[in-house]
């Protein structure tokens, strides 16, 4: 029984002692990319109707991407930002058989993000721009393509370690041709536009969660 309870103690000083020498290992350690995936849940995103009230809201939704970092300074990183959204658009009973249809919403944006000092957990603001991709189901109606931007903010846990969590929230904004048809196609023979807006802008909320692996 002596002999068992000197191995555990040996054993646990052993992991103890480990884990503290790889602690400070990953904090004397500076890492130059990050790569995180994520998940998240985004609101928000309308088009308005030309000469009428309709507007074509886009329903709330599951979100999912990944961003990949370069560390610029100490307090720098620039940021590629990929995000997908699998929604659907009330077309308001237009020429469609179905009043909604399915819509693919996907951002592909370069930026920067400045991260505040910090040793257990790092605040952060982010800035990226570039494009946004809406993808119409059926196939038979054209995506479009907008310039976008995007702003965001959050926290960095175990910022200095080979593996850490983000935790964020970001806005979306899409510039929007005013006065212009979009998803337009033919659907059984019969050709039209999905949505006919006015408006400029496009703008969506999310609030998201990734895990990040820094080498």
């Amino acid at each position: 029984m002596l002999k068992l309870a000197v191995a555990i103690v040996t054993l646990f000083l052993s992991a103890v002692s480990f884990a503290q020498t790889a602690s400070n290992k990953a904090q004397t350690t500076a890492y130059k990319f990050e790569i995180t995936p994520f998940a998240g849940y985004r609101t928000g995103g309308r088009f308005e109707e030309i000469d009428g009230d309709a507007e074509f809201k886009l329903a709330d939704s599951e979100s999912l991407g990944f961003l990949f970092n370069v560390a610029a300074n100490a307090n720098g990183q620039y940021e590629f930002l990929y995000a997908q959204q699998s929604t659907e658009v009330d077309s308001a009973g237009l020429f469609l058989g179905d009043a909604r249809f399915d819509l693919d919403v996907e951002y592909y944006q370069f930026g920067g993000t400045y991260l505040f000092d910090g040793d257990v957990a790092r605040p952060f603001i982010a800035l990226t721009l570039g494009m946004s991709r809406f993808d119409p189901q059926p196939a038979e109606f054209s995506a479009e393509n907008f310039s976008s931007a995007s702003f965001g903010g959050g926290v960095q846990l175990n910022p200095e370690g080979r593996f850490g969590v983000r935790l964020e929230g970001r806005v979306y904004t899409s510039l929007i041709d005013d006065n212009s048809r979009i998803f337009c196609g033919s659907d059984g023979g019969v050709g039209g536009c999905l949505i006919e807006l006015e408006g400029t802008l496009l703008t969506q909320w999310e609030a998201r969660a990734g895990f990040v692996f820094r080498f």
